[in-house]
């Protein structure tokens, strides 16, 4: 017979300006939360800000990008009427340096008007209104520049009809308005759903701890409740060995309290607790129940979850061996990657109708669920020619 056990959106702010925008790191919620990845930034001068933030590469990407575009546009000219070369460069670097400039304008508006924002009618308008500005800002900029330029070679930049350049710069400008009006949307969003899906990894590892430390602490009362009743019922009998009990089970307490705080102990620690209840059980039971304890070499510093055998052994001593009559059997041993630990008892063995999750299997089972889920072992079953088994295996751990 086989038991298996397997078992947005924070409102965050964007950065002042494009670079930080997409580059910086996770930013102060405004619920006031501390950020999950924090930038160090040194309170020195505009020129030291200037430099730290990330518009010197932007700038750099900026000047390659329109040196880029001007060299086509020099070859594209090729063919037509002689040109200076420095001219496409000029058209080019002036576009996109002019654009580069305004785009944390963009920033700006697109935080004032989100874009999932409501209502949607509100949202268009803004920014519609916001392209044909940046549109004429553009332009405006741009000729300016390339009047400057040409002034400073010797000659004159003309950009013909007003409204012809100016519905022909519009329909560009719309186009590069809304491509950065959605770069700054999408990011904003990759950086919300990061952070909330860090805060969900944060909170279901706080909740998972919780679960753990709280099944960790039902095995005290649980075996401190039976070890009193087991004490008990020898005091009746045997005073002298029922107060040998008591000191053992001194011992075990002081054990368990200075661990008390750990989800993870040494190997050799959990076998010790072992030993201390197995010797206290002997005692309720002298001369009647053997302990085995068969460990192969070297697996001493293993961690493995704090009293996870404790009440299986128990369960072999309570059910296994109900008489008080019999040898349990603890073996541990590693297989590659993986521990493996056998509780055996030669007692009853399993009943004929199947046996229900008590306190201690299944505070065993949910713990290694928490601990390795999809990622452990947990079985019972009937041992030849009598008695019962439970194998219990999980990763190895250093």
């Amino acid at each position: 017979m086989r038991l298996s056990s397997q078992m947005k959106r924070s409102s965050n702010t964007l950065a002042n300006d494009m670079p930080e925008l997409l580059t910086a790191g996770l930013s102060h919620g405004a619920d006031g939360a501390r950020p999950l990845e924090h930038m160090p930034r040194q309170p020195s001068g505009l020129a030291s800000r200037w430099l730290q933030s990330r518009w010197p590469l932007f700038v750099a990407l900026a000047i390659l990008f329109g040196l880029y575009h001007g060299l086509n546009q020099l070859i594209g000219l090729r063919s037509g009427p002689p040109i200076a070369a420095w001219k496409p460069f000029v058209w080019e670097l002036s576009s996109i340096l002019v654009i580069l400039a305004l785009s944390p304008l963009i920033v700006r508006m697109e935080r004032r008007f989100r874009l999932d924002a409501r209502p949607r009618s509100r949202i268009v308008v803004a920014h519609a209104v916001a392209a044909i500005v940046f549109s004429a800002v553009h332009t405006t900029s741009m000729v300016m520049l390339r009047k400057i330029v040409y002034a400073f070679a010797g000659d004159s930049y003309e950009f013909g009809s007003v409204f012809v350049g100016g519905f022909y710069e519009l329909q560009k400008d719309l186009l590069t308005y809304v491509t950065i009006l959605l770069i700054v949307f999408a990011v904003r969003e990759f950086r919300e759903r990061r952070t909330g899906e860090v805060r969900a990894a944060q909170l279901a590892a706080q909740l998972s701890d919780a679960r753990l430390r709280h099944l960790t602490a039902q095995v005290d009362p649980h075996f401190l409740f039976n070890a009193l009743n087991a004490i008990s019922n020898r005091m009746r009998e045997d005073v002298d060995a029922a107060d040998r009990m008591i000191s053992q089970l001194g011992d075990l307490l002081r054990a368990a309290y200075a661990t008390d705080q750990q989800l993870l102990v040494p190997l050799h620690s959990e076998l010790e607790w072992l030993r201390g209840y197995a010797a206290m059980m002997a005692e309720r039971f002298r001369g009647q129940l053997s302990f085995e304890l068969q460990i192969d070499p070297g697996l001493d510093t293993l961690k493995v979850p704090r009293l996870l055998l404790q009440p299986l052994v128990e369960n072999a001593f309570r059910h296994g061996l109900a008489e008080g009559r019999g040898c349990v059997k603890v073996s541990v041993r590693r297989a590659g990657q993986r521990l493996s630990c056998t509780i055996s008892d030669d007692g009853v063995g399993l009943p004929v109708v199947p046996p229900g999750h008590g306190t201690g299997l299944s505070n065993v089972s949910r713990r290694l669920q928490l601990l390795f889920p999809h990622d452990h072992e947990l079985t019972l079953a009937a041992r030849e020619p009598r008695g019962t088994v439970v194998t219990v295996a999980f990763p190895a751990s250093e």
